[in-house]
This record gives structure tokens, sequence and C-alpha cells, in this order.
């Protein structure tokens, strides 16, 4: 069965405990059961770089695919498109960003030009099938909603990741987000910070939509941490007519991922194209959110969010359900 997770690491550098990464490896191999394409948030690099220089994290990446390697999960590969230093926002110094790691036995990437920090990529029609121009490429990066404005009070934001992997012999076109956080001092700054996420959302949207104009059968995953709940505008703006959130088909009592205040929210979110559709399911394993004060440390302050994708199985391929998820849902 193929699956697509996606899961916030919290400020996960290379200098983590060894145990920190030891709990991520055991999540995504047994509660996630080792997704063939694993979109990552909030890796992050420490130490002192001068401003505006690109700020790779690769020891980060390496140090987590060995803990996964380690717990009998998949022997992953990881793209990313480094940021400059201080333009992605998060915690100061950090420098936080989003990846993807991958199976290449199960989804395979050919990497197409050479994009940098702030090159946008754009989609390129073939034979009547959409390709990425840039892959791994971001979308709109140097857009005023990504890099900031001062004159509307926004600041600058994780920029976008897409990718376009081959599976199963289609095509399938990946959108990593981390949307503006909702961290607000105050009313006036909450309405900014509103304002550019729902603009964000406008672009990501928009692009999603461009891939469907050109190939209204394609097969798109749109996910991440959007920093915003199920009903709301950003979700609404991102799913427009043309994609469909999969938390929107869990029970409301198991629909979070995350706590703040010690009440549930559902940040973290999974939205597919009609191509997609037909028997996909999520799944939301609470092995954060639900820590009891004296329980052993959580590995991160989100829950990862697992999706099943039935329609991009191969014929031939043996169907394998994660045991988390055929336990929830048996």
């Amino acid at each position: 069965m193929f699956t697509i997770a996606t899961f916030n690491l919290c400020n996960l550098t290379a200098n983590a405990s060894p145990s920190r990464f030891e709990r991520f490896g055991a999540i995504i191999t047994n509660e996630l059961g080792g997704p063939a394409v694993l979109a990552v948030q909030e890796i992050a690099t420490e130490g002192v770089t001068p401003s505006r220089t690109p700020v790779p994290a690769d020891p980060t990446y390496r140090a987590l695919i060995a803990a996964i390697a380690a717990a009998g999960g998949p022997n992953y590969l990881y793209r990313e498109i480094p940021p400059l230093a201080g333009q992605e926002g998060g915690m100061v110094g950090a420098n936080i960003r989003v990846g993807l790691l991958f199976d290449p036995i199960r989804a395979h990437l050919i990497d197409r030009g050479d994009s940098g920090p702030e090159d946008s990529t754009g989609i390129r029609l073939s034979a009547g099938s959409p390709s990425l121009i840039l892959n791994p490429g971001r979308i709109a990066p140097t857009h005023p909603a990504f890099a900031g404005d001062s004159h509307r009070h926004w600041v600058p934001s994780r920029k976008v990741l897409v990718a376009e992997f081959t599976v199963a012999g289609r095509a399938l076109f990946v959108i990593v987000c981390h949307l503006k956080s909702m961290r607000s001092l105050s009313r006036r700054e909450e309405d900014y910070t509103k304002k550019q996420r729902h603009a964000q959302a406008e672009i990501i949207h928009q692009f999603a939509t461009d891939l469907l104009a050109c190939d209204p059968g394609a097969a798109i995953a749109l996910l991440g941490d959007f920093n915003d709940v199920p009903g709301s505008k950003t979700l609404k703006l991102l799913k427009g007519e043309r994609l469909h959130n999969l938390l929107d088909d869990q029970p409301r009592g198991q629909c979070y991922t995350r706590r703040h205040g010690n009440q549930p929210q559902a940040l973290d979110h999974i939205l597919i194209s009609d191509a997609l559709r037909h028997g996909a399911t999520a799944y939301i394993p609470h092995i954060n959110s639900n820590l009891r004060p004296g329980q052993r440390e959580a590995a991160s302050d989100h829950d990862p969010v697992l999706a099943v994708l039935p329609a991009l199985a191969p014929h031939n391929q043996e169907l394998k359900t994660p045991v988390s998820f055929a336990r929830a849902s048996g």
C-alpha cells in the first residue's frame, strides 16, 4: 500500500540527543510503517551563519535517516532547498525549513535543474502531461507572503517545497508547507498574521490549480503544518473546489495533532486531488499529544499524519498496511 505522511519535528538539529533520534526512528518505522514519502517540517541548523547565506541541514537529515534505518525502517533519501540564513522565521538562529524523505524503491525522483533559495519553479506541459521545471523547487519564494513585507507587517516565513515523483508509472506532485505561525502578541498582530497566512494559502492553491488545469487527473498531495484548523479560512483557501482534506473524514474526537493549553488542535493536514481519493484514508497516531505528565518526553509537540493512498499502489504489489493503522481501523 502506498503511504505518505507529514511530521513537524519541532526544531530538530543534528545535535539533538541520541534518544530523541531513536524515538523519531521508532515512530516513523513502527507507528507510520515507513511511509514511501515523508514530508518534514522544522528541520533546523545550529551555529552562527552570516545573513542571507544558504544554510543546509545535511547532518540533521543524515542523523534522522540513520535512526530510521536502525529502527528497521526504509533507507531514505532526502531533498531540501537550503534557506538563506534568517529568512525562514521560526526559532531565532534555527533556520527551520521543510524537507522530504523518500524511499527510492517506491517513489522515484529525477532531479531537474539546480534550484536556489530564491528560485521559483514552474510547470512545463509536454505531450499533455505537466512536469516541474525545477525538481524539487520552491513556489513563489520571493513573494511578500513568504519573503515578508514591512508595509503589510508581514515577516519572512517558511517557503514551500514541491517535488515531482514517479510512483507506479505515474507522476505524483507533493507540495510541502509550513505556513505562518499563529503566534501573535496582540489582536492587531494576529490580524496581520492571518492575512499573511491567507495570502500563502492562495498562492499554494493556485499552483495546485495550475497543475490541474494542465491535467485534471493530476495526482497531488498537499501536506504539512498549516498552522490552522479544519473549517478555517486558511483551509478553505487551500482546498478550494479541487482538493479534499483527509482530516475531514476523521471522527471529531480523534482529529487533532497537537495540544495548546491542553486543548486539542488539528494543525497538520493532508489534502489530495480527486485522482487520489479512491479508498484514501488518514490516520493520526497520538504518540506525542496524548503523553501525560511523568511519562517519557515527547519527541515533538506535534503528532504525525499518515495517508494510505490505494490509487498509487502498483497492481502487482502486495498491499501492506502499517501495524498501528491496521490496529486503529480494524
